[in-house]
């Protein structure tokens, strides 16, 4: 449970930027209504290299943040994967029921 309060207070941070990549999908996908199907692999690559640049540069500027999260357990690695693949299960949820 106090990994889960961790990663929530890490994804805290990153949430705005991840949640407005989600919303400018979301805006390309009702811009092109009935055509947006066909940059439905564009849309996944974009969100995939996104979450890695705003991981890569949140654990670049909360560097001293980052030695508080290992020195209770928490792994720059676990923050990563959890954080990305919540985020990324997120974006799926928001495009599907977008795109209906």
């Amino acid at each position: 449970m106090r990994t889960l309060k961790l990663i929530a207070r890490f994804y805290r941070g990153v949430f705005l930027a991840n949640f407005l990549v989600t919303l400018s999908c979301i805006g390309i996908i009702s811009y092109y209504g009935t055509h947006a199907h066909k940059l439905m692999g564009f849309l996944f690559w974009f969100k995939v290299i996104t979450i890695g640049m705003i991981f890569s540069t949140a654990i670049y500027y909360q560097k001293k943040e980052m030695y508080y999260y290992q020195n209770l357990g928490v792994s720059k690695l676990k923050l990563g994967v959890t954080t990305s693949l919540f985020d990324f299960l997120l974006w799926l949820f928001i495009i599907i029921n977008a795109y209906r």
